[in-house]
């Protein structure tokens, strides 16, 4: 026993050792990872086929979108002074906006997030992708747009679990950790907008955790992986999916789906003019060797 990667420990931590669990590691970027006892491998290339922490199994996951950095983003740039003098204070900025969040309807009234601050890894890697906001009016505050970016992150966790029941696995619970993993309107929102329960653990820093789990399972305290993770991973809570927001969701995840479509062909025309524009800035070969 040798120990493993961040991603395979945080799983680890969380309790990922049974067919049908799914990681979900909520931090400045956000890998979906999912237990398989077997080797599958996704032809579209949206998940990775990796090793487990357990040697006998295997890790499916898609290596993580900007997801909390997306909301830090958001936070430090638009929250405004009642948020960011609670900040300043040691009050905790993200309670604040999920709580304006909440009081809006499920869906934002229309307003779509594409999560893309920093590239696309769902539902198409795509370098070239831009964060975008869409179908905001004047009627829109500024708990639509915080209600939006928790919405587009769930949206993106929807697009790997479904690619993972199209290469044949079954996901049937979201195991959060994690920073984000602290949001309850936020790990709602995933419940209901996958239809798959989330359940968050006690301890969601995970990845320490893991860690202690190998170390445990090295010394000999524990016969297996296994073990080690029934005896000391427990939950917290497990969120069900709300049938009547699951409906709405439906709806807006294609919305969502179509947005990113959309806007597919100008991220790649945009590209190429940023490409074009920092060639013809350059300077010219003689100015630039002397």
């Amino acid at each position: 026993m040798i120990g493993c990667g961040d991603e395979h420990a945080a799983c680890l931590g969380g309790g990922v050792l049974r067919p049908g669990l799914v990681g979900d590691i909520v931090g400045t970027a956000e890998p979906i990872c999912a237990f398989s006892p077997e080797l599958l491998f996704d032809p579209g290339c949206l998940v990775e086929t990796h090793c487990h922490a357990d040697p006998a199994s295997w890790l499916i996951e898609n290596p993580g979108f900007v997801s909390g950095g997306n909301y830090r983003w958001y936070r430090d740039n638009f929250a405004g002074e009642p948020v960011l003098s609670a900040l300043r204070q040691g009050a905790n900025a993200y309670a604040l906006l999920d709580a304006e969040a909440e009081r809006v309807p499920a869906g934002a009234e229309g307003l779509v997030f594409l999560p893309c601050l920093m590239g696309a890894m769902t539902p198409t890697w795509n370098d070239a992708a831009r964060g975008v906001f869409a179908g905001f009016t004047l009627a829109h505050s500024r708990a639509h747009f915080t209600r939006a970016i928790l919405e587009g992150s769930a949206y993106a966790v929807r697009d790997i679990t479904d690619r993972m029941r199209i290469i044949g696995l079954d996901p049937r619970e979201i195991h959060v950790m994690g920073g984000g993993a602290r949001s309850r309107l936020w790990n709602q929102i995933k419940a209901d907008v996958t239809g798959i329960p989330v359940v968050v653990p006690y301890t969601t820093e995970t990845t320490a955790l893991g860690a202690a789990l190998l170390a445990l399972v090295g010394l000999g305290v524990d016969a297996s992986l296994a073990e080690a993770s029934n005896r000391v991973v427990q939950v917290r809570e497990r969120i069900e999916p709300r049938t009547e927001t699951r409906e709405i969701y439906e709806n807006l995840y294609a919305l969502y789906r179509q947005t990113y479509a959309a806007m597919e062909p100008v991220f790649t025309e945009a590209a190429r003019r940023a490409q074009q524009s920092h060639v013809s800035g350059s300077p010219p070969e003689s100015k630039r060797s002397g």
